[in-house]
């Protein structure tokens, strides 16, 4: 067993996942794409076509695939959370380019195939067999020239968010995340799933802050902005990758 500081790091399994983000839905705004979804979507839309059928899969609570929508982009939603996918239905059932929302076992119940699929900040929660599977999943689910996007944070310390749990004695990561991602890493992964065509990129999916007057918490927020975007490590990691 895996330890930090004397104390053991608790595993997940599936249910205790389940559990964890049935209950993370409850806090929207704490979610990356609630906070950097217009940055991802500006980040990928050159590799978007206007008839790109779209999986956004891992899709929380829909704050990426509001986003496509509203651009006109062909989205369907996969989540494993039985919560989040009733706010999803929910939220998005209005949008005429919406193509619902399912858990991966009635999704794989379907012969649909995706030109895109987007697997945001989804690896990094994953162990090997859960990430094995997801690799599996994905390439089934691609079509014969659809491209799947990755993105995970930049060789995270994990230990910067761990937390000690006095009920049951365990350590465990603030988001839930089990493994800390690099270019090289990533990518000899990919490849050796069976990826190919791999392009990876480190970057920063920050929002430009907004002037709102010459203060001290403005400028503060552009002092922010300006170090992340020219210090060497960039916090976030893409990978875009094909099978084909």
């Amino acid at each position: 067993m895996e330890s930090y500081l004397g104390k053991v790091i608790g595993s997940w399994d599936s249910e205790k996942i389940n559990d964890f983000w049935d209950f993370a839905s409850k806090e929207p705004k704490k979610y990356f794409t609630h906070n950097h979804g217009n940055e991802i979507v500006q980040f990928f839309e050159p590799d978007l076509s206007n008839n790109s059928k779209i999986l956004d899969y891992g899709a929380g609570l829909g704050f990426l695939s509001e986003i496509l929508l509203k651009k006109g982009y062909q989205v369907k939603c996969m989540d494993s959370s039985s919560d989040s996918l009733n706010v999803l239905d929910d939220k998005l059932r209005g949008y005429p380019n919406y193509l619902g929302a399912q858990n991966l076992k009635d999704l794989q119940n379907t012969d649909v195939k995706f030109d895109v699929i987007f697997v945001i900040e989804v690896i990094e929660h994953l162990n090997d067999v859960f990430l094995e599977e997801l690799m599996k999943n994905v390439s089934a689910l691609l079509s014969n020239r659809g491209q799947v996007i990755f993105t995970t944070p930049n060789n995270e310390d994990l230990t910067q968010s761990y937390i000690y749990c006095p009920f049951s004695d365990l350590i465990f990561h603030r988001w839930q995340h089990v493994r800390s991602w690099n270019k090289k890493s990533l990518s000899k992964t990919l490849i050796s799933m069976g990826f190919n065509s791999i392009e990876t990129r480190e970057t920063h999916f920050l929002p430009k802050p907004k002037w709102k007057g010459f203060n001290r918490k403005t400028i503060g927020l552009f002092l922010e902005y300006l170090k992340h975007k020219v210090e060497k490590k960039k916090p976030h990691l893409v990978a875009i990758a094909s099978i084909t």
